[in-house]
Parts: C-alpha cells; sequence; structure tokens
C-alpha cells in the first residue's frame, strides 16, 4: 500500500448494511484502512471494520429486528426517535452485542465520525475517543437525524447527525493530505439531491428548528453540497486518487426493517467487494 490511505463511508440508515458488508470482506482479506472517515451511519459498519469484529452488523442489528422493535411509529411515539436509539446505541453494543472498545481503542487504524453544530451549521469531527461512554455517545449523536430524533447537547451545544453538514466530506479528506480516497455509497451512480432538497427541506423542519439558524442553513446548502462533492469525486476517480463502491440493481429504503431484505443487502456489498479485489489491490499499490 502506498501513500496516505483513507476510506470515506456514507451514511443512509438502514442502506449501510450494504457498507457493512464491504468492510467484512475487507476483514476477510486483511485489507488494513489505516483512516476511516465515517458519516451517520456509515459510523456502525466502520466500528466493528476497526475492532475487529466480523459481522457484527448482522448480529447487532440486523438479527434483533426478529424480535425487536428497532424502528418505526411505535417507536417514535415511545421514545421521540423514529429508531431505538436506547438499543441501538446502549443496551445492544454494551449487553446483548459487546462492541470491543477494547480493540477498537488500540488499533492502529485512525477512526473520524461527525456531527454538526446545531448553531454554526458546521460539522464537527471526533477521531478521539477517551472512554465508551462518551464513544457510544458520539456516535448516538452523528445518527440522531432531525424529524426522526431529538437534537443533543454534548458540552453544551446542540448537534445532530453529521450528514446534515457534509454527507460526504470529500474536502476533509483532501484536507487530512490522504493521496487514495476510498468512497462507499449507499446510493447508485445516478443519484444526486434535487435543487430544492428533500423532506428536510420543508416548512415543518423550518419550524421545528427555528431557533438552530446554522442547522437550517446547512440543511439549506446541503444539496448543492452534495452534487458538488460528487462531480468532484469523480473527478479524482478519473484521475486515478479515488477508488468509488456504489450499489449496483439494488434500491433500499433507509427504513427497511425485513432482516432478510438486508442480509441480502449485506450480500450484494460483500459480492460487490469480492469482485472489485483485483482492482482495489492495483489501485492501492499504484
Amino acid at each position: 500500500m502506498k501513500g496516505k490511505v483513507g476510506i470515506i463511508l456514507e451514511g443512509g440508515a438502514m442502506r449501510s448494511i450494504f457498507t457493512a458488508g464491504i468492510m467484512d470482506f475487507y476483514l476477510d482479506k486483511n485489507i488494513d484502512i489505516p483512516n476511516i472517515l465515517a458519516v451517520s451511519a456509515g459510523a456502525y459498519a466502520g466500528m466493528n471494520y476497526v475492532s475487529g469484529q466480523r459481522g457484527r452488523i448482522i448480529d447487532s442489528v440486523v438479527e434483533p429486528l426478529r424480535t425487536e422493535k428497532l424502528l418505526g411509529a411505535s417507536v417514535f411515539f415511545k421514545t421521540g426517535d423514529f429508531f431505538n436509539m436506547d438499543l441501538l446505541f446502549n443496551r445492544i453494543p454494551r449487553y446483548d452485542c459487546p462492541f470491543d472498545f477494547e480493540a477498537f481503542k488500540n488499533s492502529d487504524k485512525r477512526f473520524i465520525t461527525s456531527t454538526i453544530d446545531c448553531n454554526t451549521g458546521d460539522p464537527v469531527y471526533f477521531d478521539k475517543f477517551d472512554n465508551f461512554d462518551d464513544f457510544l455517545q458520539i456516535i448516538r449523536v452523528g445518527n440522531s437525524l432531525p424529524l426522526l430524533a431529538r437534537v443533543s447537547y454534548m458540552n453544551g451545544v446542540p448537534m445532530m447527525d453529521g450528514g446534515m453538514a457534509d454527507a460526504i466530506p470529500i474536502a476533509k479528506a483532501l484536507e487530512e493530505e490522504w493521496d487514495k480516497i476510498i468512497v462507499v455509497f449507499t446510493r447508485d451512480i445516478s443519484y444526486r439531491k434535487s435543487p430544492k432538497g428533500d423532506i428536510y427541506n420543508s416548512r415543518i423542519v423550518k419550524l421545528l428548528y427555528h431557533k438552530y439558524k446554522g442547522l437550517l442553513k446547512a440543511i439549506n446548502g446541503r444539496p448543492k453540497k452534495y452534487n458538488d462533492s460528487i462531480e468532484l469525486l469523480n473527478k479524482l476517480e478519473a484521475e486515478g486518487k479515488a477508488f468509488v463502491y456504489r450499489p449496483e440493481g439494488v434500491t433500499l429504503t433507509n427504513k427497511e426493517s425485513d432482516p432478510d431484505v438486508l442480509l441480502k443487502y449485506y450480500d450484494v456489498g460483500y459480492k460487490y467487494a469480492e469482485s472489485r479485489y483485483d482492482e482495489l489491490m492495483e489501485f492501492l499499490d499504484k
């Protein structure tokens, strides 16, 4: 492996099961990427790669769906969050399917994840995790989407999902001076955000989050920033500086709750990474 290498993991809630399949293939093949920049749900796949817990995404997210209510309207009305955040970011990683924080902390890989400062609209990056409690809180806040989760406060600062500030942080990777950038998307090659935005560019969001001016500004500029990042990435890919994975021929919503569908999508990610193994090795060695 030549040069400074890192991998960016896009979010997408349950779509990130595709990413987990790729990361497990990396573990099986002992592909050691030294820098992992994981946004939103990408962090759930990336953290298991760093801790070396192959298959944990299945045991901690997919299989519990057979017996637990991890997401949905009933969870929202009961907890105020669409996803069962206490289960996903407390009980499961602590007790039901323990996350190996010691292995994570002692890994030679650098893990970076993000939140958004709701006051300024700027991304806040974390790469130091003093203890397990802080780590779980950061991952939880970094997965707290507007409308689907509550605003959380860290050191007195209101924060939410880092993808609201920068969903594909290519600029951050270039700032880190990565010579080679691997990116895992959870949407296909044709996807672009509408200039009008999505559900987050709505009147209800403006009403609910009216006091968080930075968050609303970031949401307003999110479509352009996302699409500009893709154009920059396409340029880097053409120059041989980026290696990109995108799901092909399959679609999955970010709220998918059928474990069998998720297992198939995980398998798509794994097999796709397997099919491009030689191509990846060539990219890393040149």
